[in-house]
């Protein structure tokens, strides 16, 4: 039976990780940001924007996981992009927009 303390230890340990995960996806986003104003170009509204498929390529020795990076980022509101899922190379051409600097 498990006891109280190490149900306590568990976590303990859980959130530590869940405070590491939180800071990676952080810097990660951060570089996803980067890429598409160093990658892209600004579009009529005025917003950075970049095709999936130079983000794919430009940041594949940066980013381990750029679609979930990118999920990330959408659910912040940081970037917009239209698709639930980008895969390669079908969304090569779909247009990823930063909306926040």
């Amino acid at each position: 039976m498990t006891t109280l303390r190490e149900v306590q230890l568990q976590l303990l340990i859980l959130n530590h990780h869940l405070i590491f995960v939180a800071m990676n996806t952080s810097e990660e986003i951060t570089i996803l940001k980067d890429a598409i104003i160093k990658y892209g170009s600004v579009n009529s509204e005025g917003k950075h924007s970049v095709a999936y498929g130079t983000l794919f390529d430009k940041t594949a020795n940066t980013l381990e996981a750029l679609n979930g990076t990118l999920r990330a980022a959408k659910r912040q509101k940081k970037v917009a992009f239209d698709a639930e899922l980008l895969m390669m190379p079908k969304d090569k051409d779909v247009q990823v927009v930063l909306l926040e600097d």
